[in-house]
């Protein structure tokens, strides 16, 4: 009788019972209705056959909750509205100085989209950093001057395009570009779009740039331009940035 009531003791003496009727295991302060100061073992899980289903998740707090999976699955509006969708445009027409070099594009135009906030320039606004952890397709829509002035004009010629990434940014997939000039007197725009598919780190250095150049026999030595802003004469040059 005594080992009995030793036992039931020490069981009783890792509850405690709070005044406001919450009850803690392996504590004497509990702040939910039940705290467990250990691990929780749950011995028997039901399959779930028909909907709706739950998931049990905790907050950063480790208090539990059930969460209906619809709501976790990629497609519900609710988590395609926390991703980030970007549209980074060209302002101004950007000269390529020489034949066959690599230059940044500038995006020195409007940012539109959702959640644009998680994505950054650098000063020289041709480098994007993207946000930690995430993954993304990044394509670019490169629009020719067809011209070595400002000004349009129909000056054959070509532009070459890559994507290249930095810091922990990672690509899965990478395609070229190619963007020939147009034979009318006004912008063009591109043939074969750059893409990059492309995973970042926890570091939150991970950046993209889009490498392009100029070609062609009759595009000359003296430089090339590619179009700025899009408008309704020109299908411009920018890039769409989509979280997958």
């Amino acid at each position: 009788m005594i080992k009995l009531k030793a036992l039931i003791f020490i069981s009783i003496s890792q509850f405690a019972m709070s005044q406001n009727g919450k009850v803690g295991v392996n504590t004497s302060t509990p702040t939910a209705t039940l705290d467990i100061a250990g691990d929780a073992r749950i011995r028997t899980i039901d399959s779930i056959s028909t909907p709706p289903k739950y998931i049990v998740t905790s907050d950063e707090n480790g208090v539990l909750q059930k969460v209906n999976i619809n709501k976790l699955m990629g497609s519900n509006p609710d988590i395609i509205r926390k991703k980030t969708f970007a549209i980074l445009s060209k302002n101004v027409p950007q000269l390529l100085a020489s034949k066959g070099t690599d230059y940044n594009v500038i995006y020195d135009g409007s940012v539109t989209g959702i959640n644009t906030d998680k994505l950054h320039l650098n000063n020289n606004k041709d480098r994007i950093y993207l946000p930690p952890n995430k993954a993304f397709k990044i394509t670019g829509y490169i629009g020719v001057r067809g011209s070595t002035t400002s000004t349009s004009a129909n000056t054959p010629g070509y532009v070459t395009s890559l994507f290249s990434t930095g810091g922990d940014a990672k690509p899965l997939v990478t395609t070229q570009g190619y963007t020939e000039s147009s034979t009318e007197g006004f912008d063009d725009g591109g043939v074969t779009p750059p893409i990059v598919i492309v995973t970042t780190g926890p570091a939150g250095n991970g950046y993209v740039e889009l490498k392009v150049r100029y070609g062609g026999i009759s595009s000359g030595d003296a430089g090339y331009y590619v179009s700025g802003a899009p408008s309704r004469n020109s299908v411009g040059t920018y890039i769409l940035v989509e979280e997958v």
